[in-house]
């Protein structure tokens, strides 16, 4: 999902989700329906839940 505040600068919207139990993270593009704190499946190291613990918007920069 990507959202446009201005002509000169495009955003795109990130979902973080980690482990509960371990220090396993992964990140990837928001998808309608995310909310922080939702449960979005189990770890991939040791099978805990994992969760969406933040979602935030970061500047693409156009190539020139």
């Amino acid at each position: 999902m990507a959202i446009s505040v201005d002509s000169k600068q495009t955003l795109k919207v990130k979902t973080l989700i980690k482990c509960s139990q371990c220090d396993y993270t992964q990140e990837r593009d928001f998808q309608v329906g995310d909310f922080v704190l939702k449960i979005v499946g189990n770890c991939p190291k040791d099978n805990a839940p994992l969760y969406i613990a933040g979602i935030y918007a970061e500047s693409v920069t156009p190539k020139k």
